[in-house]
């Protein structure tokens, strides 16, 4: 499923971003939230000077994202759409809301994440921004598809798509027609989630969106492997990883990485096996992502239960379940304690 993302860049405005950092970090913003939100409603203050303010929110909540600090991130995020709001930017604001999105969406804070979608659409239909209606109404579908209603996701992807056709957005129509595989291969219709991604992959590929192309190969990847095209499939994920390695996204990478753990796990090549899943490994820890790391622990834990470790098996998922219940994954823990329970049964026995 894609990713939300945005590609702006900003350099730091007139004031400095380690102090920035530094009160952010403490609980925002006390002193230096105050300080800044007078200094944006002060008449005296320059547009420019306002605009690097709320430019430094953004960016400081984008590092906080990367740290993995999400309490931070969203205080600074939303400080950063209030102070667009203020200026009148909507732009700014989207990207903002874009970000809060993406939090919400790791955390599994769905409603949250929702609410944010549906504000961020409602600026976009205001303004007459088509882009960023695409956008929302593609992040709203998708939310909605993972909470399983697939009536609302497929009209959601629909308008998308519309809009994106009416204003000729190669990136637009290849980001719906992506998402309404997702819709199909969910509906069990695969044959119209093959023909969606593969019409999605052309689009995004004119359009030079890596990251979306990439996201739509793992797709393809997955529909190839589960009619048995098993080269179709192979050939899918190797391009999705190739993609995702050239822009350097380490998520997209593992998408494609368990694609391909899946293959050779079935086909019994060890030495092909041992290096995608050594690839996954240095990428969790390359992200400090608790959830990445639990789905190592996972794969690792599957894969000794296949060669007949059942002491390093268990291991491992106990390892997972304990992260499991720190993030508070239930489905997850009950999946994990049955496979603990099967195991301890057979090694007892």
């Amino acid at each position: 499923m894609d990713r939300w993302h945005t590609d702006r860049w900003y350099c730091l405005g007139p004031l400095s971003a380690i102090a920035l950092a530094v009160s952010l970090s403490a609980g925002i913003p006390a002193k230096a939230a105050s300080s800044l939100t007078e200094q944006l409603h002060s008449p005296r203050q320059e547009v420019r000077e306002q605009r690097d303010i709320a430019d430094q929110f953004l960016l400081l909540g984008r590092e906080q994202i990367n740290q993995g600090e999400y309490p931070t991130a969203i205080t600074a995020l939303q400080s950063a759409a209030e102070a667009y709001h203020y200026l009148g930017d909507f732009v700014g604001m989207g990207e903002a809301y874009e970000q809060l999105v993406k939090i919400y969406s790791r955390l599994g804070e769905y409603d949250a994440a929702e609410r944010i979608v549906r504000q961020q659409l409602g600026v976009a239909r205001s303004n007459l921004n088509f882009s960023d209606q695409i956008l929302a109404l593609n992040n709203l579908g998708t939310l909605v598809l993972q909470s399983g209603d697939l009536t609302v996701a497929q009209a959601s992807f629909t308008e998308g798509l519309a809009i994106a056709q009416s204003i000729n957005s190669e990136s637009g129509i290849g980001l719906s027609m992506s998402n309404l595989g997702l819709v199909a291969a969910a509906q069990g219709q695969t044959s119209d989630a093959r023909k969606y991604y593969e019409i999605a992959a052309n689009y995004r590929a004119r359009a030079r969106d890596y990251a979306g192309q990439a996201n739509t190969d793992s797709n393809l990847g997955d529909v190839y492997l589960a009619t048995g095209e098993i080269r179709s499939a192979i050939g899918a994920y190797r391009l999705s990883l190739s993609l995702a390695r050239d822009i350097d996204d380490p998520y997209i990478q593992l998408r494609a990485i368990d694609g391909l753990i899946a293959i050779y796990r079935q086909r019994d090549e060890p030495a092909q096996l041992s290096a995608y899943l050594n690839d996954r490994i240095a990428l969790t820890l390359r992200t400090g992502d608790d959830w990445q790391h639990l789905l190592t622990l996972r794969t690792l834990g599957e894969i000794y239960q296949d060669n007949g470790d059942l002491a390093a098996a268990y291991d491992a998922f106990q390892r997972a379940l304990t992260l499991a219940h720190t993030l508070e994954r239930k489905q997850v823990q009950a999946e994990l304690t049955n496979r603990l329970l099967s195991l301890s049964a057979r090694m007892n026995n």
